[in-house]
């Protein structure tokens, strides 16, 4: 029967499909008589024609951006990529690039092509969105983080459980569910952030959203607006946000009556979007899809990041032992308790995170952008609008220059670094700017510029607050004896952790 109606709703839409599909054939052609014409050179130009540098980027995109960064250090570049040919601006530009209007350098256009907006539906440039984290959330973490902390040592203890003896769990399945209760608890507050139908649609709505991406890039641009009938997890998603509104609606209400009678409000985002939604023209039901739009942009980066760190440190137990005398002292220091400022002192954890970050990019490419006119770049080079640009961000994780012997996993680099007993090889206005959540030009995995990731900062205490208390509490190792990190999943310039890698688990013993 599915084949059926999904058989009728081709049959119903294909007139539609055609003139898409003819649509962007033309929008296709048009970029490569532009391609044929410009003066920018081809990463790969003489290796076979587009299809082909298409399937090697889908395959090795790690490769040749390092490629095309030795190659074109200082110069722009085209590359393909799953998007079609992209133009590949070196670092340095930057600066120029990241003061212009929006109504130049677009970002949200760039973003939406990464997550296939067209298809998937996920709003891109949500201001609004922005602004609550940047005025609500970032500017009260001191007030949350009490709240976040007690709420990261229950779930802990709660989703690893007791592990009297060694007990090998799947890091990734478990960690999502921690990140999501404790982001809920900020995003929903501390009853709603348990419910299952908030933790089944926080997690799996990112997760089949980002399958669709994948499978979406898999088919060429043109074939997309067809290609989308035939992923089932585009159907997924969309009966996410469906629940998600049937799950909020009653709440929302209830929090609208309590509004107008003056009663005590909840302390939550859903609270403080509901404070100022009237005067933005945010409807109840985009309420609804901002809250899963909020677990995109948390939930899953800050799960990656969680498990390629634990992947990081499972394997130096030294490591872990440093770590730990590090946590007690400082908490010794402030009463037991991990407030923001505690954990402004971790500058061990802060290190191996960055330095895990540095080690694990979730992209080998930043700053996605559409340029919607024409810009001259100090050197000369022209950008035609309508084009598509990025930088390289991989290989500037690996650039000797900026970090010395960058093949090395250096837990210390980034705490020496801020501590000055060692030479700053970028010289930085303040050492300070090594920091786990500063946005520079040669650290860009939140981004870079004026939308560079808003909740960061957010983000970076929950990973503290969780790797706290799975350190304290549990003693960790590799299944089997095993003493090699686990290797990343790779699909065109995107990575992250393989969701099946295990991590054994025992529970510390208390020291007499």
């Amino acid at each position: 029967m599915e084949v059926e109606q999904l058989n009728q709703v081709l049959l119903d839409r294909l007139p539609v499909l055609i003139s898409v599909a003819l649509f962007t054939i033309t929008a296709y052609a048009v970029s490569s008589l532009w391609n044929g014409k410009s003066t920018i050179p081809l990463l790969g130009a003489g290796s076979g024609n587009t299809a082909q540098r298409r399937k090697e980027y889908m395959t090795g995109a790690a490769k040749l951006y390092q490629k095309g960064y030795d190659t074109f250090r200082h110069q722009v570049y085209r590359m393909t990529t799953l998007n079609g040919d992209r133009l590949i601006v070196p670092p340095e530009a930057l600066e120029e690039l990241r003061n212009m209007p929006d109504d130049v350098v677009n970002n949200s256009i760039g973003l939406s092509l990464e997550v296939e907006s067209k298809y998937t539906g996920l709003v891109t440039d949500s201001g609004f969105a922005a602004h609550m984290v940047r005025s609500d959330l970032t500017r009260n973490l001191n007030r949350i983080n009490p709240g976040l902390a007690a709420e990261a040592e229950q779930t802990v203890e709660e989703v690893l459980g007791p592990c009297d003896d060694w007990t090998s769990q799947v890091a990734f399945t478990q960690l999502l569910r921690i990140v999501a209760i404790v982001s809920g608890r900020i995003f929903l507050g501390p009853e709603l952030c348990r419910r299952e139908e908030y933790i089944y649609a926080s997690t799996n709505y990112t997760v089949h959203l980002f399958q669709a991406v994948k499978k979406l890039k898999s088919w060429h641009a043109s074939l997309r607006p067809i290609a989308q009938y035939f992923i089932p997890e585009l159907r997924t998603v969309f009966e996410h946000r469906r629940k998600a509104r049937a799950f909020l609606a009653p709440i929302i209400q209830e929090r609208k009556e309590a509004m107008k009678n003056g009663s005590d409000l909840p302390d939550d985002m859903l609270q403080w979007m509901m404070n100022k939604a009237e005067v933005n023209g945010v409807s109840d039901e985009r309420l609804a899809q901002l809250q899963l739009d909020l677990s995109l942009a948390a939930i899953h980066t800050t799960t990656m990041a969680v498990t390629d760190l634990l992947c990081d440190v499972v394997i130096r137990p030294d490591l872990v032992d440093e770590l730990r005398a590090e946590i007690k002292q400082v908490l010794d220091g402030h009463d037991g308790v991990a407030t923001t400022h505690a954990l402004y002192e971790m500058k061990l954890l802060d290190s191996v995170m960055r330095e895990s970050q540095r080690w694990n990019p979730i992209s080998q490419a930043r700053f996605p952008r559409y340029m919607t006119k024409p810009v001259t770049l100090k050197d000369g080079t022209q950008i035609p609008s309508g084009i598509f640009i990025e930088t390289p961000l991989g290989p500037v994780n690996n650039d000797p220059k900026l970090y010395p012997e960058p093949d090395v996993f250096d837990p210390y680099r980034f705490h020496d670094l801020r501590n000055a007993t060692k030479p700053d090889p970028i010289n930085y206005k303040t050492r300070e700017q090594y920091q786990f959540v500063t946005v520079t030009k040669e650290n860009m995995a939140f981004g870079y510029g004026k939308h560079a990731c808003p909740g960061r900062f957010f983000a970076a205490n929950e990973i503290k607050l969780i790797m706290i208390h799975i350190l304290l509490r549990y003693n960790l190792r590799m299944p089997d004896g095993a003493t090699e990190r686990y290797s990343r999943f790779a699909h065109g310039a995107t990575e992250a952790p393989n969701p099946t890698n295990e991590i054994e688990f025992k529970r510390v013993q208390p020291t007499s």
